[in-house]
């Protein structure tokens, strides 16, 4: 095992956020190099984690909360690009941007990230092949998110395959049927790329069909095959 770090309990629990998701495969010294330039941030529902146009940002890994993606939009809209939970990188692409940020990160609930050294992970990705991996399954994940809610905005997706879709793809994140959407149906919908009217009367329709049923922010998806041929159609 690796020797204690220096700083006392912060330093230990940099360590053991290491432990987890996309760093579960590093080696102990492979985590203990991360962690000695690591730092861990409470943030509460409303801080500004980066702006949009910022220069640069060290790479940030959420621990616990919510945190949403977002970008201007015309007349001064949000459009909310993604909401990230916990054991999820908030963006991986700023190891690679060139020019400004292209999002900006607000935190939806209070919790806990560990930003990390943008070099020392680069050198861990360099060095671990199954690392490298994880993190192109997250970015891959992540735009194909992208090219649905793109195409999307075009109208070439329906809001009831929009709906169904962004469910099934909660569902097989969480790995469970009972889904807490944890943001309001506001958020829900410009994340989704559809009007809270609509989503809304969508969610009522999946449930009236007995596909899903709806309390509060709680769905629990009742007939996964229906929703998936659905989402297909």
């Amino acid at each position: 095992m690796p020797e204690p770090l220096p700083g006392g309990h912060t330093s230990q629990a940099v360590l053991a956020a290491l432990g987890n998701g996309l760093f579960a495969v590093l080696s102990d010294d492979e985590r203990l190099a991360l962690a000695r330039r690591a730092r861990l941030r409470a943030f509460a529902g409303g801080d500004v984690l980066f702006r949009e146009g910022q220069e640069s940002v060290d790479p940030a890994f959420l621990l616990s909360g919510l945190v949403k993606l977002s970008r201007s939009a015309a007349r001064g809209r949000e459009c909310v690009l993604h909401l990230v939970r916990p054991g999820r990188m908030l963006d991986a692409g700023v190891l690679f941007y060139e020019g400004g940020l292209p999002a900006t990160a607000v935190g939806v609930k209070e919790g806990r990230l560990l930003w990390l050294d943008k070099s020392a992970l680069l050198t861990a990705l360099r060095g671990n092949a199954a690392l490298g991996l994880g993190l192109i399954a997250a970015l891959s994940l992540r735009q194909r998110l992208f090219i649905n809610k793109l195409a999307g905005s075009q109208g070439r997706i329906s809001a009831s395959r929009r709906v169904a879709a962004w469910l099934l793809h909660r569902a097989k994140m969480e790995k469970a049927e009972t889904l807490d959407l944890g943001v309001n149906r506001e958020i829900l919908a410009r994340l989704i790329g559809i009007s809270r009217e609509s989503l809304s009367r969508e969610l009522s329709l999946l449930a009236g069909n007995g596909l899903i049923s709806v309390e509060r922010r709680r769905v629990v998806l009742l007939d996964r095959a229906e929703l998936q041929k659905l989402a297909d159609s």
